[in-house]
């Protein structure tokens, strides 16, 4: 069944010691806008989505946009290349644009859900998936440090020490991410219930599995999607309505006082024409509502009258 109501989805992660995302323009260094606050780009989190679906090895998980080697198994394929590959695309065996736009989507579980840019001889293709992200930001102000590192072995394979690097890293930030699910781009890509479903998992469980030095330590906290009962219908902005009652010196969820009652209160502006609130958590975070404490979110929400359902 093709996506049937709009989502608005807040996704919460936590990182210790560790880069979320490097500016290559910056030495690599963590993205921080001038007030402080940790930034991670949307292509950050659709890497990490997608690595999840390729590690399933599930032919209804086909992704896409991979990396991907010619024969000589050195030389990077294009876009072009492993589009004209996979669809069986000659000189003389051609797609016209709408042909592209129905096979890609129906083949590839990313395009299906984030859309895909496609440039061949005769038809340039855009395809606009119903899920988009915001870029994510930190709810805290977290603390940049440097590191020198050296590798044993030398890159180039002569005798001596290995080469001498810096690792840039954030000590603990806490970062939010804004989504919204399109129902009218899910029917144009053929976006279902079920690839919803699968982009919940690959979420939660990709940002748990992600095993690099510069990504270690990164820990899913909250997935929550407010599921509409209209089409067209979203609050908007629901990004703004968190804040921590501290935004520096942070050092993990347990310190995290995250003051939920402008969230709460807005969702209760638009509780007729919410449908179900979809909910994930992992209890760690120190919740502040009503002058108390919770460690779960599900619980004010069902004591507001929301209908809640664990993904």
């Amino acid at each position: 069944m093709l996506l049937q109501n709009r989502r608005e989805i807040l996704f919460i992660y936590d990182v210790t010691r560790s880069n979320p995302n490097g500016d290559p323009d910056d030495g690599n260094r963590p993205r921080m806008d001038e007030q402080g606050y940790n930034l991670v780009t949307d292509l950050r989190l659709k890497r990490t989505i997608r690595d999840f679906w390729i590690s399933q090895k599930d032919d209804n998980l086909r992704v896409l946009i991979r990396q991907q080697f010619k024969d000589d198994q050195q030389t990077v394929m294009s876009m072009r290349d492993i589009v004209s590959k996979e669809l069986g695309i000659t000189e003389t065996k051609k797609l016209t644009r709408d042909e592209l736009i129905r096979l890609v989507p129906e083949k590839y579980i990313d395009a299906r859900t984030f859309g895909a840019a496609i440039t061949l001889p005769g038809a340039n293709v855009s395809i606009t998936g119903p899920m988009q992200f915001g870029i994510g930001k930190s709810l805290n102000k977290p603390e940049l440090n440097t590191m020198g590192i050296t590798t044993v072995l030398s890159s180039t394979g002569e005798q001596g020490a290995g080469s001498m690097g810096q690792f840039h890293y954030v000590d603990y930030s806490m970062i939010l991410f804004h989504g919204i699910a399109c129902e009218y781009n899910s029917e144009k890509t053929l976006f279902s219930e079920e690839d919803l479903t699968h982009l919940y998992k690959a979420m939660w469980f990709g940002t748990k599995q992600i095993n690099t030095r510069s990504k270690f330590n990164h820990n899913p906290r909250l997935l929550l999607s407010v599921v509409s009962k209209e089409k067209e219908f979203q609050i908007g902005g629901l990004e703004n309505k968190l804040k921590l009652s501290k935004e520096e010196e942070i050092n993990g969820p347990e310190e995290t006082n995250l003051c939920i009652d402008e969230f709460i209160n807005t969702l209760k502006q638009y509780q007729d024409q919410i449908e179900i609130i979809e909910l994930k958590e992992t209890n760690d975070l120190v919740l502040l509502y009503s002058d108390k404490e919770y460690n779960s979110i599900k619980t004010v929400l069902e004591e507001n009258g929301f209908r809640v359902k664990d993904l």
